[in-house]
């Protein structure tokens, strides 16, 4: 059971750490505003409190670590399966992460594709 288990578990932790990452990322963005993109001094200004900030700085250690695992899930899991399972528990947590953490717009569109995400996981579970 845990032989495979592990490497949809590896699939899942692999995209909510990304999906950490890019939520980290458009969060310091909506905090800092704007980048002027007008010199590169102006661009290196933007970027200094970025590459100085904790906050920042775990979302790119988790955005480097969620290949590793993405890679160790790929020596246990057919690509066929992996990667369309990958993509969609990426949507879902961007889905939730932008609704509860960046209090982004709902609606009956987004929900149905969450539960379409969830149904496809669910088979390709099934299938494997």
């Amino acid at each position: 059971m845990l032989k495979t288990f592990l490497p949809w578990f590896l699939i899942f932790l692999a995209a909510l750490f990304d999906s950490y990452a890019s939520y980290v990322v458009k969060y310091k963005f909506n905090e800092m505003g704007d980048i002027k993109l007008n010199s590169l001094h102006s661009i290196i200004s933007y970027l200094r409190p970025l590459l100085l900030s904790p906050f920042f700085l775990s979302g790119v250690l988790l955005f480097m670590l969620a290949p590793v695992l993405w890679f160790f899930a790929l020596n246990k899991i057919d690509l066929s399966i992996g990667y369309p399972v990958l993509l969609s528990f990426h949507l879902i947590f961007v889905f939730l992460i932008s609704f509860v953490l960046l209090n982004e717009n709902i609606n009956l569109y987004k929900i149905s594709g969450v539960i379409l995400l969830l149904f496809s996981i669910f088979l390709f579970y099934r299938g494997s």
